[in-house]
């Protein structure tokens, strides 16, 4: 397992929209994170980046050890799937579930 560390990144679309701006954090190792944002907002730009599959304008992206055993880590789960599995869990699941965040 290995840390990523994403400094400073910034990415602008073909039109000239930044859509990414000075980006910075940090997931230590064996951290779970998520990232979450609105349609449009970055989210899979972002994690492209980190896969390694397009460069940011600006920052760096580093982690401790090759982000060949990563891809397996890194997932995604569509709205409707997220929507889903909220109406299938009872109240106090979803209370327990939250409380463990």
């Amino acid at each position: 397992m290995s840390h990523i560390d994403v400094q400073h990144v910034t990415y602008s679309l073909s039109d000239g929209r930044v859509l990414l701006d000075d980006v910075t954090f940090r997931v230590p190792e064996g951290a779970t994170a998520a990232l979450v944002g609105a349609n449009g907002a970055g989210k899979t730009t972002l994690m492209r980046m980190i896969a390694g599959d397009i460069a940011p304008e600006e920052g760096s992206i580093f982690s401790s050890g090759g982000l060949t055993f990563m891809r397996q880590f890194i997932g995604q789960m569509t709205e409707g799937t997220v929507r889903d599995l909220l109406v299938q869990m009872s109240p106090r699941r979803l209370m327990t579930a939250a409380a463990s965040l």
